[in-house]
């Protein structure tokens, strides 16, 4: 990719994320990947590269994007520095897609229903269908894979809630106002297109 150089961590020869981000940051550059933030050290060079104008894009090992608050918290982050740094998160789950050769209607239980909160009356929204299995499939039943994902979008009032230390119940319920779609509620989505089962959503983003 021309205009990109990579620099992999080497951490006998002491290249570390941290000391390899200081190296970048020499060269003043406009966008900055980082691997993976996984201690202080990386996470406070970050976020000082996001506050002076450098876009950072990086991972850190969460559940959902409200865990991503407690990991930098838990690294020793001023909220204040990380809030007005952080524009939005990503979190994914990839969903195993149901096989298109041998998918067929099917009827979820009672349980399945109740456990996701689907009520009678939203029934009609939904295309439940699963695979039987067959050559094509391996016999599973599912080919192929798709991404589901929870956007989670900074604005005054979450920005103000993070520096402020409140619960993560209370950034939920504004990140919700705001559009954020669960991780739940963006597969029950793909369950509805008849995409995937039920079975593979609880699997997945772990509900239940």
């Amino acid at each position: 990719m021309p205009g990109v150089l990579q620099i992999p961590v080497n951490d006998k020869k002491g290249l570390t994320f941290a000391r390899g981000l200081r190296s970048i940051l020499r060269h003043d550059p406009d966008k900055i990947m980082v691997g993976e933030i996984r201690d202080r050290e990386t996470a406070e060079i970050a976020v000082q590269s996001a506050l002076t104008g450098h876009l950072v894009l990086t991972t850190v090992h969460a559940n959902n994007v409200f865990d991503v608050f407690g990991r930098f918290t838990h690294m020793g982050i001023d909220p204040y520095a990380f809030a007005s740094a952080l524009n939005g998160i990503w979190a994914q789950r990839l969903l195993r897609v149901n096989c298109p050769r041998c998918s067929e209607p099917c009827a979820p239980s009672e349980a399945e229903l109740e456990r996701f909160a689907i009520a009678a009356d939203d029934l009609t929204r939904f295309d439940f269908r699963h695979g039987s299995g067959c050559g094509d499939c391996r016999g599973t039943g599912y080919r192929g894979r798709k991404a589901v994902a929870e956007i989670l979008n900074l604005n005054d009032e979450l920005r103000e809630l993070i520096i402020e230390k409140r619960p993560i119940r209370q950034l939920k319920e504004a990140a919700h106002r705001n559009g954020t779609r669960s991780l739940t509620e963006a597969a029950l989505r793909v369950v509805a297109n008849g995409e995937t089962t039920l079975e593979e959503l609880r699997r997945v983003t772990l509900s239940g």
